[in-house]
């Protein structure tokens, strides 16, 4: 999990967690994380790999995770250091979906097809990243599923059918173009005033640009008293946004899995999202939210405007997300499920 810096990610937050329960079983887990290695090496990719080489031949473990880190794991690769060691390589996310430039995308899927060839087994975090990883040449019989779990905290929920006032959205995601908070922006411009209330809860500094540009389509449109940016919030303030919201918005380009919308589904939240990627997995069109084609800000603002008119619309629907989530793995089914992948990696066994 080498990286420059700590991101408040769910595939950061997945990791950690999986750290703690295979210690908490039984396993001798160590890290090798920014935090943990020489002050300045992280920013030298040639040092830091030799770094992590040295450590691994060094401690001999009976298996290795890759979480990410493609700056420091091609080196490494090439240098034979997993030769003697098996590998459980962690694809949380389809780098190339980001990349516009069609020959840059396809180079990026060779790429991980290349690092993905060291893997004994790969972790993905659902049904559509596993046929992307399949689609670009690894064996079905190397990719497991195992979906993240998340914090079934609250037993009641709300009462959200006594509430008067403006129905409020809650937007959850880093403010970035692939969660692509601009097209609800957008569509804000066709709905009611006075009938809505935004909230964007997530980092402002993922893409510092990007937020930046939000901000002023904000003002542009004179939605500031519509629209509020909250940035990055602790556990508990989100918890308090998602109590206090109606409906939860994700307009996202593109999403291997979607922690924030099965945590509000949690919630007892509608959600309305983008009809790509891993979100049809969890947001059933019609039944516990809205599906609506990705990019297109008049059907998301329909889409919008059709559970802010109907109170009882989003209150079935509210009630389908939380049956749904309420069958979803939680942290501790998602830990059992990732230490069993875990051994089977290993070819057996792991150190205690």
């Amino acid at each position: 999990m080498l990286g420059k810096k700590d991101f408040h990610s769910g595939g950061y937050g997945f990791n950690f967690r999986m750290v703690e329960y295979l210690r908490s079983n039984g396993a001798a887990v160590e890290i090798i994380h920014f935090t943990t290695v020489p002050a300045g090496l992280p920013l030298k990719w040639f040092s830091a790999s030799r770094y992590i080489r040295r450590e691994i031949r060094k401690k001999k473990p009976d298996l290795v995770i890759v979480s990410k880190s493609y700056q420091y794991v091609p080196l490494l690769r090439l240098m034979s250091t997993f030769s003697d060691v098996p590998v459980l390589y962690l694809m949380h996310h389809l780098e190339w979906m980001d990349v516009r430039n069609k020959l840059k995308a396809f180079m990026y899927r060779v790429y991980v097809r290349w690092l993905l060839g060291m893997a004994e087994r790969v972790w993905v975090n659902s049904r559509n990243t596993l046929e992307a990883i399949a689609g670009v040449g690894i064996s079905r019989d190397r990719i497991r599923i195992i979906n993240p779990g998340f914090e079934k905290t609250i037993g009641s929920l709300p009462d959200r059918s006594s509430r008067r006032g403006p129905v409020k959205l809650l937007c959850v995601g880093s403010i970035s173009p692939r969660k692509a908070q601009h097209l609800l922006v957008e569509a804000c411009k066709y709905i009611e005033r006075g009938s809505f209330e935004v909230e964007f809860a997530g980092s402002v500094e993922s893409d510092m640009e990007y937020a930046l540009s939000v901000q002023e389509a904000i003002k542009r449109e004179h939605l500031s008293d519509s629209i509020r940016v909250s940035g990055e919030l602790s556990p508990e303030d989100l918890i308090k946004a998602y109590f206090k919201a109606d409906i939860l918005v994700h307009p996202a380009s593109w999403e291997a899995f979607g922690m924030s919308i099965l945590d509000g589904m949690w919630f007892g939240l509608p959600v309305i999202a983008s009809d790509i990627a891993a979100i049809p997995e969890l947001v059933r069109d019609g039944e516990n939210g809205l599906l609506v084609r990705q990019g297109d800000v008049e059907e998301l603002a329909d889409a919008l405007n059709s559970l802010i008119r109907n109170k009882d619309l989003r209150l079935q629907m509210g009630e389908k997300s939380r049956m749904f989530a309420e069958n979803q793995n939680d942290w501790a089914d998602t830990g059992k499920e990732f230490m069993e992948l875990v051994i089977t990696a290993a070819g057996g066994g792991i150190s205690e």
